[in-house]
């Protein structure tokens, strides 16, 4: 009896121990598909984006809002890229002009100087430089023209006394001719004296001219009269600055590139110049490439390009500020498409919409690296052959979003 009841509790023992294990391996099966519905993240109703950006329109409205597409295609394009410069006067056409002795200064047909501003040709006199003697006072000039008085009688009547002796034949005409030439001398001298007197009384300038040594100033190159640094009447000493006289045609336009671009521009084409401010349908002017100082700016980090520009006009100015198109190493055949064609949304994306079917356009984004000549070159996102809306894209937009008619 006891040995029948131990072999029914060691039974009993081991098929518990069964249960135990069936129902552990039960609990781990259905763990697994529990952890798996408890993901990260979760995706309903996903849609691609070309679905989400694909718009039909019927013939009607096709016709209506204007479609007119073309084919991406590839073209020559020029690297180019935009850079500040500034309009100086060529090295050698701008000149200051110093007295180069004592004297006044005065207009060439009048007291009155030619103002800042106006044009003058290469050898065109500007100012009138009286000299003056060492006698500038009022009191010295009236007793030079004493003095210079007294000398002319007596060269006179020296004069007239040789004439005389001449013709009684009681002298010779050598001293005939001194006694002439003293006379002249004297003569001469009183009238400058005489003219001094005018210039420190404040006579007019025609009058204070006549008799007195005048030194001419004039321009030495074609340009305008940039500065006046005196006025009409004023004694300057030596060496005092007059006026300033500057080119304006041709100018230069300097151009500060970072030294690590150097290597990218193109130094033997031909740079565009426009204002700053003009609109895109206004004139750019071509400047060309010429050998300047060889300069660079440690601060900036810069050195400097040099173009020559046609200025016949006086459109440009010295130290007027412009925007320079240069031209880069690297051209080459680019994918392109017509600028109108590229659409922007509010995040600054680009946008073309691309003819995939008839009356079928899907929205597809598109990287622009530069634009040229009214094309954008388009860098990645599209591919030649590709048909691009080129008229009516803001209205296919407004139609996507549910704002166009």
């Amino acid at each position: 009896m006891c040995k029948c009841l131990r072999v029914t509790l060691a039974y009993m023992g081991k098929l518990s121990l069964f249960f135990l294990f069936v129902i552990i391996c039960a609990c781990s099966k259905s763990e697994h598909p529990q952890g798996a519905s408890n993901s990260p993240a979760k995706v309903m109703n996903s849609v691609k984006e070309s679905d989400l950006t694909t718009v039909v329109l019927s013939p009607m409205a096709e016709e209506r809002l204007g479609i007119e597409s073309t084919m991406a295609e590839y073209k020559h394009i020029q690297n180019t890229v935009r850079i500040g410069g500034e309009i100086i006067t060529p090295p050698g056409h701008q000149a200051t002009i110093t007295a180069p002795m004592t004297g006044t200064v005065f207009g060439i047909k009048s007291d009155e100087l030619l103002p800042a501003g106006a044009h003058v040709k290469s050898g065109q006199a500007v100012m009138n430089l009286l000299l003056l003697t060492p006698e500038k006072d009022l009191a010295s000039a009236r007793e030079a023209v004493e003095v210079k008085a007294i000398q002319l009688e007596v060269a006179e009547a020296k004069a007239k006394r040789t004439q005389q002796l001449l013709l009684d034949k009681a002298t010779s005409e050598k001293l005939h001719l001194e006694a002439q030439a003293e006379f002249a001398n004297a003569r001469a001298s009183l009238k400058a004296a005489e003219a001094r007197l005018h210039l420190l009384n404040g006579k007019e300038m025609e009058q204070s001219q006549e008799g007195l040594s005048t030194f001419v100033l004039r321009s030495p190159v074609d340009g305008v009269i940039q500065r006046v640094y005196v006025a009409s009447r004023q004694t300057v000493s030596p060496a005092t600055l007059l006026f300033e006289v500057i080119s304006q045609d041709p100018l230069w336009v300097r151009v500060p590139v970072y030294v690590g671009d150097m290597v990218k521009i193109d130094h033997q084409e031909d740079a565009i110049i426009e204002s700053l401010g003009m609109d895109s349908n206004k004139t750019v002017y071509t400047a060309r490439p010429v050998g300047g100082p060889l300069l660079s700016d440690p601060i900036t980090t810069s050195s400097d390009l040099f173009f020559e520009i046609a200025n016949p006009e006086d459109l440009f100015r010295p130290g007027q500020r412009v925007s320079v198109l240069l031209s880069l190493l690297g051209s080459g055949e680019r994918l392109v498409v017509p600028w109108s064609a590229v659409l922007f949304d509010i995040h600054g994306g680009n946008w073309v919409y691309v003819k995939i079917a008839d009356h079928t356009y899907s929205r597809q984004r598109v990287e622009i690296s530069s634009v040229h000549d009214g094309v954008a070159v388009v860098a990645r996102g599209l591919k030649r052959g590709e048909v691009v809306v080129t008229t009516g894209v803001a209205e296919i937009f407004g139609t996507e979003f549910g704002v166009g008619k």
